[in-house]
């Protein structure tokens, strides 16, 4: 009995799983076609041959819908960076978080769809970019305890703005450049390059702890 209530329920999840996808979808057809200002709520419930309800048990609004996989893209960035060997060099530590964070959200044919529509809509563009800064709060914690300092030291909020803002930067341009996977890699490298020209003379994490 146990092996059908499973699998009832996973049925049931894998339903709206794709019943979630297809709004996105539809949403973002119309986001592309028509702005994101002159779609309704509406019109992309008619698109996706769901009832606006049915919209409604998904998404509270048009901006969680746009934003959802934005809201999870970046909660991990300073946890993960914490977690990453504690004798490795900063600029490595975050690149290599970046490279897994990203490599995975790419996987979804989605995402960059939903990133040209927030970075091509003014308000959307402020919202995306007010949460993608609330994440150095994460970083900075992360940042002061692989360096032994005090997360209120000011070496820590610049080195974690730098990381914060050559992130955004490498992203606005990978997506106003048309989002190519294998160009982004390359534009990492490059951003994680200047970065590590400009914290050269940040010591070590060993050299700060011995």
């Amino acid at each position: 009995m146990k092996k059908v209530v499973d699998a009832a329920h996973g049925l049931r999840e894998r339903k709206k799983a794709r019943t979630r996808d297809a709004i996105i979808d539809a949403a973002l057809d119309l986001f592309e076609r028509n702005g994101y200002d002159d779609t309704t709520i509406e019109d992309i419930a008619a698109a996706a041959d769901v009832s606006p309800r049915t919209f409604f048990r998904y998404f509270d609004s048009k901006v969680e819908l746009i934003m959802a996989r934005a809201e999870s893209a970046h909660d991990e960035i300073g946890p993960a960076l914490a977690a990453r060997p504690a004798d490795e060099g900063l600029v490595d530590a975050v690149r290599q978080v970046i490279r897994a964070q990203l490599g995975d959200q790419l996987d979804d044919p989605l995402v960059l769809r939903e990133l040209q529509v927030m970075l091509g809509t003014p308000g959307l563009r402020i919202m995306a970019r007010e949460h993608f800064y609330e994440e150095e709060a994460g970083i900075a914690r992360a940042v002061a305890d692989r360096l032994g300092l005090d997360e209120d030291d000011l070496s820590v909020h610049v080195m974690s703005g730098i990381i914060t803002s050559a992130l955004w930067a490498t992203v606005n341009r990978w997506v106003a450049e048309g989002g190519a996977v294998d160009r982004l890699w390359p534009m990492l490298d490059e951003a994680f390059g200047i970065m590590a020209a400009g914290l050269a003379d940040v010591p070590t994490p060993t050299a700060r702890r011995s």
